[in-house]
């Protein structure tokens, strides 16, 4: 299977769901020639192009969500990368152009958001990148989950202070300073939350301003270090959108401090 998958991503024949099965069955395999060149590629592959049918599509994710992939059960390859399907999933649902535009079911749709809000603050493997593994990326990928969760139509504004508080919740989590550039994705949740009006540049000023890390034993250090790159990706983020207010710009640089 694996080879014939390798020379079918380069055409555009449809895939038939014992196709998707394998995929899915090897969504966190450890060896990443398979992981990011062919099964993440696939699904790229599959939803970009619309190799699959809108029933195939709704398939896919019960079967998923029916492995319970993002338990602490499950492999941290699994967690990791089914965050990355389901970010496709959501924004082939959110895409007027796309053939999988609305394809998700209410129900269905607000599971993946509110188990996008969840993901990071029950992940306990933040590993980035390994020797043997690849690219894990959990807290990357996690982002990416929430990003997609909170830039989707659907995604209710009234949830975008919970969305703040999981960020929150995954930098207080951390007990080493990111390597592979996670706070850049992390970064990316609130700018697009103002950008999509769906937080408004008072309450992100406010919510920055509560920002309160402890720098007293060297675990907080680290802590306090991620939260310190933080700010500063989201400070040039946000200036790069043309939407850094005077307050914010305040609150942030009120927040960061030299070590």
């Amino acid at each position: 299977m694996k080879e014939f998958l390798m020379e079918k991503i380069q055409t555009s024949q449809p895939y038939t769901n014992a196709e998707l099965a394998w995929l899915l069955e090897n969504i966190g395999h450890p060896d990443p020639t398979i992981r990011d060149e062919l099964v993440y590629a696939s699904f790229c592959h599959i939803f970009l192009e619309g190799l699959i049918t809108r029933e195939q599509a709704q398939s896919l994710l019960q079967f998923s969500q029916g492995t319970n992939p993002l338990s602490l059960e499950s492999s941290t390859l699994k967690r990791s990368f089914t965050c990355l399907l389901y970010c496709l999933l959501l924004s082939v649902d959110n895409d007027s152009e796309s053939i999988y535009h609305a394809f998700l079911s209410t129900d269905d749709r607000e599971l993946l958001f509110q188990q996008a809000l969840d993901y990071l603050a029950i992940e306990n493997d933040w590993s980035g990148y390994d020797e043997k593994l690849g690219w894990i990326h959990t807290a990357a990928h996690g982002a990416d989950f929430l990003l997609a969760a909170s830039c989707h139509d659907q995604f209710p504004a009234e949830k975008s202070k919970e969305i703040w508080q999981t960020i929150v919740t995954c930098l207080t989590k951390q007990s080493k300073v990111f390597s592979a550039g996670e706070e850049i994705r992390l970064a990316q949740i609130p700018v697009y939350l103002l950008l999509n009006e769906k937080v408004s540049s008072k309450e992100l000023t406010e919510w920055i301003s509560k920002l309160d890390f402890p720098n007293q034993e060297p675990v907080d250090y680290f802590r306090w270090l991620n939260l310190q790159h933080f700010l500063s990706r989201l400070y040039f983020q946000l200036k790069s959108q043309q939407a850094l207010t005077e307050e914010i710009e305040q609150a942030i640089e009120g927040k960061i401090e030299p070590a």
